[in-house]
């Protein structure tokens, strides 16, 4: 009879112990539609090997996005909606539309941060850039919808890329680490180039070592840790960090984007759900032990295969211990 008892007790253990397995992702907050992010990030120049010396005037009356097939794919998967709720869940859906975004909006980025150069802002009249937010937002919206990928808005007055999520598209400038060369293109100096080498993903994943390891590179493009605490408060200061880690991402993106765009997600992700809005220190993990910012589709599938097997190994030890009170 004491062996029943035992028996009853180390099933109802192991059934809750199952129980527990299923993942769930860290609650955040709803943003208030009413009130601007606190965590948006301004879409960073960033170069590719080669752009011209100065871009056409014209270039600045419209928004140029390049999109490809993969960015189609990975905001299909990571922002549908929830089975339960009918929302987008913000911390796998937002890092990952940001750095679609970045992407697609490089090259024009690049282009344009020829313009805040010394040479050219001393040298050349240009007409102050304006923020390409509302419009790039719009025309990223649009080839979306073209393509069947709705974005469940949280409310009526509040889209998913600008309101919700808090993705801003600024020309940004970066003159203490990229330089103009002889033939007027942009190049990166040697941190950004350790950045390209700490960011790199070689097998299209971001693990928890190599999100951290790149997100401390890119704070050094800014030195912002390193700066006087007068200094760092100073707003002025705070947006040229800003727009220092946000070229270096955009560069990276424009350079390789499917060997850069696993990391630069799983990094904005860690920056853009920092509670406090201060940088954080490293990468951290969610409940399936993965890095933030991940493409959902693979979170649903590591986490359901992690449910299963520990499904089976709880079914089979129930059966062996039915099987021994059977034959006792």
């Amino acid at each position: 009879m004491s062996f029943n008892y035992f028996s009853f007790f180390l099933f109802t253990v192991v059934y809750t112990t199952n129980l527990t397995v299923i993942p769930a992702f860290p609650v955040i907050p709803e943003p208030d539609p009413t009130e601007p992010n606190p965590h948006s990030f301004s879409p960073a120049p960033s170069l590719p090997a080669t752009i011209p010396a100065f871009p056409e005037q014209s270039n600045f009356d419209s928004c140029s996005l390049d999109i490809p097939e993969d960015l189609y794919k990975g905001i299909k998967s990571s922002c549908r909606s929830n089975d339960h709720s009918g929302q987008i869940n913000p911390t796998s859906c937002c890092p990952v539309l940001a750095a679609w975004l970045y992407a697609a909006y490089s090259r024009t980025a690049l282009h344009r941060a020829i313009a805040k150069f010394p040479q050219y802002s001393m040298s050349v009249e240009m007409p102050v850039l304006p923020d390409d937010s509302e419009t790039c937002v719009d025309s990223f919206g649009k080839a979306l919808e073209n393509r069947g990928i709705e974005l469940v808005k949280p409310n009526e007055t509040c889209d998913v890329v600008y309101c919700y999520c808090g993705i801003r598209l600024h020309p940004l400038s970066c003159p203490e680490k990229f330089t103009l060369n002889s033939s007027g293109e942009i190049v990166g100096g040697e941190s950004v180039k350790r950045l390209e080498r700490d960011c790199f993903s070689s097998n299209g994943y971001a693990g928890i070592a190599g999100c951290s390891k790149c997100l401390n590179t890119l704070y050094m493009l800014s030195d912002s840790r390193l700066e006087d605490t007068s200094i760092t408060n100073d707003r002025s200061s705070k947006l040229r960090s800003m727009s220092c880690q946000m070229m270096g991402l955009t560069w990276l993106l424009n350079k390789n984007t499917s060997g850069y765009i696993y990391t630069v997600s799983a990094v904005l992700r860690a920056l853009m759900m920092s509670e406090d809005g201060s940088n954080p220190q490293s990468c951290t993990l969610n409940s399936d032990g993965l890095p933030l910012a991940v493409d959902s589709s693979e979170i649903n599938d590591q986490s359901s295969a992690t449910s299963l097997q520990a499904s089976v190994y709880c079914y089979l030890l129930l059966f062996v211990l039915a099987y021994i009170n059977f034959t006792a």
